[in-house]
């Protein structure tokens, strides 16, 4: 008969704690080894991106594409899994991380052809008009002798008032021309900003300036003020004024009974300092002294 042999509560204890620390060993091991053979195998090139695919670019080209973004996803998390594994490369940073880079992207789409090629669709801004910054030569902006383009840099802005490159110079009117509101200065890009925050604001406006183009009244260009108060300049000199406290589709239509109440017989340029749209039904004009 073998001897009852009675184990002490503090060695007990001891036992329990030496086994829970052999398992917490064990779990620690088996956690580092499971890290290590994923991050083995993550660095294998058969799951690596490689190679970028453009699809849509026109002025954006692949051969300047390819690199940034090659470029973006080098590196690890962590020292271990590599950015640009094909199983979890970061899509939603390089999405914006592109679309930063080339401003002329508007929309963009990143897919996965294989574990070696991501497969970027882009469609590019369309130039609907042009953002001019003030200079020097162009400080207060005169409505009798229009700025030309060759002293003055500017901009293309898309439809919804983007401005996303540098415009070359055009001869004549090629595209309808914005001033203020955008801050800039020798040190900064304008590139990246909007002319006006509210798309839906700067599509109201254009709308303003294309109802006045059909009633003949000749836009040259919008200068913005303080206030939302703007300035329609007019080719041959004089300018309307008006705000975005009402409806620009209403201030259209008051300009429209304006201008066949009181201008009817007018033909050419019209012989106005200025018409005011800013009161509402309240309309002001000044003719010009013959």
């Amino acid at each position: 008969m073998l001897p009852n042999r009675s184990i002490s509560h503090e060695e007990f204890l001891k036992r329990k704690r030496r086994r829970k620390l052999w398992k917490f060993g064990v779990a620690i091991f088996l956690v580092l080894l499971l890290l290590g053979l994923v991050s083995y195998a993550s660095h294998r090139r058969e799951i690596r991106i490689s190679k970028i695919e453009l699809n849509g670019g026109i002025l954006v080209t692949q051969e300047d594409l390819e690199p940034k973004a090659l470029e973006f996803m080098y590196g690890s998390h962590l020292w271990l899994f590599p950015r640009n594994n094909a199983l979890w490369y970061p899509h939603g940073e390089l999405e914006k991380y592109l679309r930063d880079t080339f401003k002329r992207i508007d929309r963009i789409d990143i897919s996965r052809k294989n574990f070696n090629t991501l497969v970027v669709d882009i469609k590019e801004r369309k130039p609907f008009a042009m953002w001019c910054e003030k200079n020097n030569s162009s400080v207060g902006l005169s409505t009798t002798t229009p700025v030309t383009i060759e002293t003055e840099a500017c901009y293309f802005i898309d439809q919804n008032s983007t401005i996303f490159a540098k415009a070359p110079h055009f001869s004549g009117d090629a595209y309808f021309k914005y001033y203020g509101l955008v801050a800039s200065s020798t040190t900064e890009t304008p590139i990246g900003k909007e002319y006006i925050a509210d798309a839906t604001l700067f599509s109201d406006i254009s709308n303003f300036v294309t109802k006045a183009k059909e009633l003949e009244v000749r836009p040259l260009y919008v200068l913005a003020k303080e206030n939302d108060e703007f300035s329609l300049i007019l080719h041959g000199g004089g300018e309307i004024y008006f705000d975005l406290k009402k409806p620009l589709s209403l201030v259209g239509q008051n300009l429209e009974a304006l201008l066949r109440t009181t201008f009817a017989s007018s033909t050419g340029d019209l012989k106005i300092e200025y018409i005011d749209l800013r009161y509402g039904n309240k309309l002001f004009y000044k003719l010009k002294n013959n």
